[in-house]
């Protein structure tokens, strides 16, 4: 089984590291020579460091462009950089392999799905917590689930059944559909505040007030419409769990902003206002936020989509 991983954050890394720590073959795919270049001149080394422990693997890379053929692509990029990663390297996925979808939001897998047919594409939503202190060293800083499934109904695949828990706390979902839509709803209700604000994931009730109420009532209305009744009774006490849970932490969208770089935005906050407008839903504070976020990451120099 010849894995494939798309996207060197600290996603990718947290994902190659696990594999290859269990003795799966694992390799990354570089976007451009420069990123291949460094990777070598660091001898190719992956350091995963998990409770002050630390392991180093050595992890081949290789061209996007001249990829060996693979069984299962990991696709670890941000939402808007999935279409121009995947164009090179989709076609070398071997008969029967597997996509797996790791992105934030929505949009971005529905695309994967298309361009991959007939290939089987598999979205996941994952918790685990990492984050990178330098090139190459990924700190596993949270363990999470990783909840994995087909939105074509397909079955479970056979190399994801053989993947000890141990490796990647996984769970196949029958419905992952409603899974990603919940979580979009949460990431709205969260992230952007946290970036208007500057604050981490603990502050935003306080930061928010009011509107957090009434943004989460709106959530529900758009979750109902979309037919997922069950995962909009859940939404309140969910990102009141998840806020208490993840006091202390950053947002990805947070982070993204800190570092200088293209947001998920367009796949949070504009597909949830476009899915919305499309039901004829009334959602003013979800409106309002996503104009508020546009405007402040067009004075940081940022892109708003």
């Amino acid at each position: 089984m010849q894995f494939a991983i798309l996207g060197a954050g600290s996603l990718g890394l947290l994902w190659a590291g696990r594999l290859a720590r269990a003795g799966h073959r694992v390799r990354l795919l570089m976007h451009t020579p420069e990123a291949l270049q460094r990777w070598q001149a660091r001898d190719s080394a992956l350091v995963l460091e998990q409770d002050g422990q630390q392991q180093i693997f050595r992890i081949p890379a290789q061209l996007n462009s001249v990829a060996d053929p693979f069984d299962c692509l990991i696709v670890a990029t941000k939402a808007h950089a999935v279409a121009e990663a995947l164009a090179p390297v989709y076609r070398r996925l071997a008969p029967g392999g597997s996509v797996v979808m790791l992105q934030n939001g929505l949009g971005s897998q529905q695309y994967a799905t298309q361009l991959c047919a007939p290939s089987q594409v598999l979205y996941a939503s994952v918790t685990d917590g990492a984050w990178m202190p330098r090139p190459g060293h990924v700190v596993w800083a949270g363990t999470g689930i990783t909840r994995i499934g087909d939105p074509s109904a397909g079955p479970c695949p056979a190399w994801l059944e053989e993947l000890p828990v141990s490796v990647v706390d996984w769970r196949w979902e029958t419905d992952m559909e409603s899974v990603l839509w919940q979580k979009l709803a949460i990431n709205c209700a969260i992230n952007p505040y946290t970036v208007l604000h500057d604050c981490a994931n603990g502050e935003v009730a306080e930061r928010a007030g009011t509107d957090l109420d009434t943004l989460v009532a709106e959530l529900q209305s758009l979750l109902i419409a979309q037919g997922f009744r069950g995962q909009a009774t859940e939404l309140p006490a969910l990102v009141s769990t998840v806020i208490q849970r993840t006091a202390l932490n950053s947002s990805s969208m947070r982070q993204d902003v800190q570092a200088g770089r293209r947001t998920e935005i367009d796949y949070i906050l504009g597909y949830a206002c476009r899915a919305a407008a499309r039901h004829g839903l009334e959602t003013p504070t979800l409106r309002t936020l996503h104009r508020r976020l546009e405007t402040h990451l067009a004075m940081l120099g940022l892109p708003t989509n």
